[in-house]
């Protein structure tokens, strides 16, 4: 699910992963990013921040869905909101990670119960990101490394 304006030549320059193939090495895909918030405005902005950055990302509006989506599209990140109707991000983020152990997960809040629930997924072996909200553009880009001043893990530009 890429937005129209990722297609336009020079507009948008895609963010990919390196992956195994069995065949002749190593292939490129999109980095896949699944935006989770019970805010439709919050989860959506996200995701235009995220595809203008040449991201393949969705938004879900619960836990629940976030967990059905990521078995289906296999993310590379999920970016989650924490204090959400029915599951919280937290129990999203632990089910997640028990089928895709490599998927890494940010989440976000602005509500201070967050801290004794990510006390207690610590307590159980879990370590996840933290953001709070309201996320700026610019930290959410940096956590994932993208963004203008982006660098990769050999400190040479993304760009």
């Amino acid at each position: 699910m890429i937005c129209r304006a990722c297609a336009v030549p020079g507009r948008i320059r895609p963010r990919y992963r390196l992956i195994q193939n069995n065949a002749n090495g190593f292939r490129r895909r999109l980095v896949k990013i699944i935006v989770v918030d019970d805010e439709p405005v919050i989860a959506d902005t996200l995701v235009e921040i995220l595809r203008g950055e040449g991201c393949q990302a969705i938004s879900v509006s619960d836990g629940v869905s976030a967990i059905q989506w990521a078995r289906i599209i296999l993310p590379d990140v999920v970016i989650s909101d924490v204090m959400m109707p029915g599951i919280t991000g937290i129990e999203a983020a632990m089910e997640i990670k028990g089928f895709l152990p490599n998927c890494r997960i940010i989440l976000f809040s602005g509500q201070a119960a967050t801290v004794d629930l990510l006390e207690k997924a610590r307590s159980n072996g879990h370590q996840f990101e933290l953001l709070t909200k309201p996320i700026s553009p610019s930290v959410l880009l940096a956590t994932l490394g993208l963004g203008p001043h982006a660098v990769n893990p050999s400190g040479t530009s993304v760009r």
